[in-house]
């Protein structure tokens, strides 16, 4: 197994040992102990000579040294006034230098996350007492250094390929501090100004890319007060939370007899239009975020219809048609069809033209939820797995996913710049009429100006940076994808269509019964048994990392789920010696869980019900 060539230091090591050294934490402390130092750092809340000590060890359960009291109101106030100074005083400085160590060490760390469970973790941050004295810097810097980061998961890793998260470019983290020190709140122009207008030019920029409306549609509603091409909120949840909203109140607007659901609610306006109740369908596959937004809005779960998926994962036309006819008869109103843009367990993609002409002929607003494959638009090779999405009325996109930004960004698209304005609010000191307040159609009452990634994302990578991205992350897949199926130990459920691969594990003793198709239910659940445990193990190990998912369609769906691996290839730091480095991990950790092969099957029974899901408990 070859080291990756961004982390040189990494070695193989056996998946199922548990160490308990740190290496992250050694690492960690060597970057910052000249960055930091208690004499470089003198504490202005030191108390005078002879005071006790804050009990600061019990404060945070040991995660913290103990710290001192201030003594006065003299010393704390001027602590607070070191703390609130526009010109950080030396050990701020200290600190910030201290901090920026401890980051470049971790992200250059060769594990991906410490073998310690949260079990273990948990009576190091155990104790909920506010430190009545202030904590010295260099106490905290010693918690981030040692009790925190070698603890959190390196998802920049280019070993971490299991879930939608990874590396960011370089400029983001100067621009977070940037949005730190201005703490501006978007919601409103007196706390955002110009950047009101950035915000509102950067959902221009992606409406064209989802829309590619003439020039002058983005002349005339880029800044005009009335329209509104999208809204920013903080994450693809929220985001599929604001479109339905927008479609259930679109749907039961009011009338010259009518108010409308804002007005008189949700129960009043079915009535008034003579439905039932009212439901959102799309395939079984949906985001979880519907079954939230299920309830958020008043629908409830069960009104959340899910269509069976076919073999490849796309949803059933057919069975949709039929549900739509049975609504009608039943008087049930659909306010939306979800179509999905790459599913978060496969990032398989529905028929979106197949489904927008559904949805055209039936009257229903059509929503895609693209969180993960929007971005896919840059890429000249790949934008026509999204052919038809330019016809949705709504469109989720998630910034910190394909878009390459910190936590904390999406936005849904709205075809209609009209179309927000059926879940306008205002305040009479905030978010005013006439005003360019975006508050009058968020979600949220506060919210950082996170669009200024967006923004310099677009204008610093580019259309070509970012189809660059896409293109690489799928051609990854596709190779990732080959590596599994040249490999006997592994099954690959089906080749990628997107940048997200399934396969799993086979244990020796059953790779012949795979081959044939002669596997019973029983084998099935031992397979099954011997992945979550693989899965867990490997994320224990801290050496490599996937994810894992329960798949219920493909080639061993039928009625009988069965879990599987999933891989994620959307860091451009991974390379093809860390995607054969993964498969060895999982190699080496499979063939551990099952090594004792003189074990009856009741007893490999037995160790997997007591390894399966470690985390998931948790």
């Amino acid at each position: 197994m070859q080291p990756s060539s961004a982390h040189p230091s990494a070695q193989p090591a056996d998946a199922l040992a548990d160490p308990r050294a740190d290496p992250l934490a050694d690492a960690l402390a060597e970057a910052s102990r000249d960055a930091l130092t208690d004499a470089a750092l003198p504490d202005p809340a030191d108390p005078p000579s002879g005071a006790a000590p804050d009990a600061l060890a019990d404060a945070f359960a040991g995660a913290l040294a103990p710290g001192r009291r201030a003594a006065y109101e003299g010393s704390i106030a001027e602590l607070v006034s070191e703390y609130f100074s526009p010109v950080p005083s030396a050990q701020l400085a200290a600190f910030r230098d201290g901090v920026e160590a401890c980051v470049r060490a971790f992200a250059q760390a060769e594990h991906i996350t410490s073998p310690r469970t949260l079990d273990e973790l948990r009576p190091e941050l155990s104790s909920s007492q506010v430190p009545d004295g202030p904590v010295r810097l260099t106490d905290y810097l010693d918690f981030l250094r040692e009790q925190l980061l070698p603890h959190v998961v390196n998802v920049g890793h280019p070993r971490y390929i299991g879930h939608m998260t990874s590396a960011l470019p370089g400029f983001l983290p100067a621009l977070a501090q940037l949005l730190t020190a201005l703490n501006q709140n978007n919601v409103k122009v007196e706390t955002s100004k110009i950047l009101t207008l950035v915000e509102r030019q950067t959902l221009a920029m992606l409406h064209r890319l989802v829309y590619d409306q003439p020039e002058g549609f983005y002349q005339a509603h880029i800044h005009r007060r009335e329209s509104n091409l999208g809204i920013v909120v903080s994450c693809g949840t929220l985001a599929n939370i604001t479109a339905l909203w927008i479609a259930r109140n679109k749907a039961l607007q009011s009338s010259e007899e009518f108010l409308g659901l804002q007005s008189e609610g949700f129960i009043n306006a079915l009535k008034h239009y003579g439905y039932r109740d009212a439901v959102i369908i799309g395939s079984e596959l949906m985001h979880y975020s519907m079954d939230k937004l299920g309830s958020l809005i008043g629908l409830g779960v069960e009104n959340i219809l899910k269509i069976p998926a076919d073999a490849h994962g796309v949803i059933d036309l057919a069975a949709l048609e039929q549900t739509i006819a049975t609504c009608k008869e039943e008087r049930r109103l659909v306010v939306a069809l979800v179509g999905i843009a790459a599913t978060t367990e496969t990032g398989v993609i529905d028929d979106l033209r197949a489904l927008a002409d559904v949805a055209e002929a039936h009257d229903i607003h059509f929503h895609v939820d693209a969180a993960w494959g929007g971005p896919l638009l840059f890429s000249d090779t790949h934008a026509g797995l999204l052919a038809g999405i330019e016809r949705a009325d709504t469109v989720t996109i998630c910034g910190h996913k394909q878009l390459y930004l910190p936590q904390g960004i999406s936005m849904v698209l709205c075809r209609d710049p009209q179309a927000i304005y059926h879940i306008k609010a205002m305040a009479r000191y905030q978010a005013r009429a006439e005003s360019y307040d975006l508050g009058k159609h968020s979600p949220e009452g506060s919210r950082p100006a996170m669009s200024l990634y967006l923004h310099a994302a677009l204008a610093l990578l580019g259309r070509r940076g970012y189809a660059h991205l896409i293109d690489e992350g799928i051609r990854k897949a596709r190779l990732f994808a080959d590596l599994v199926e040249a490999h006997q130990a592994f099954e690959l459920i089906e080749p990628p269509q997107t940048n997200i691969v399934v396969y799993r594990y086979i244990p020796e003793e059953l790779r012949a019964k795979v081959a044939t198709g002669a596997l019973t239910r029983e084998d099935q659940y031992v397979i099954n048994c011997i992945n979550e445990v693989l899965q867990d193990q490997a994320f224990t190990g801290g050496h490599s990392f996937i994810s894992r998912t329960t798949l219920g369609h493909g080639r061993h769906g039928g009625h009988e789920p069965f879990v599987v691996l999933r891989a994620v290839l959307a860091n451009p730091l991974t390379s093809e010696d860390d995607l054969r480095a993964v498969l060895a991990d999982q190699v080496e950790t499979g063939d551990l869980v099952l090594k004792q092969r003189t074990m009856s099957f009741a007893q490999v029974l037995s160790l997997l019900y007591q390894q399966t899901s470690s985390f998931d408990r948790q």
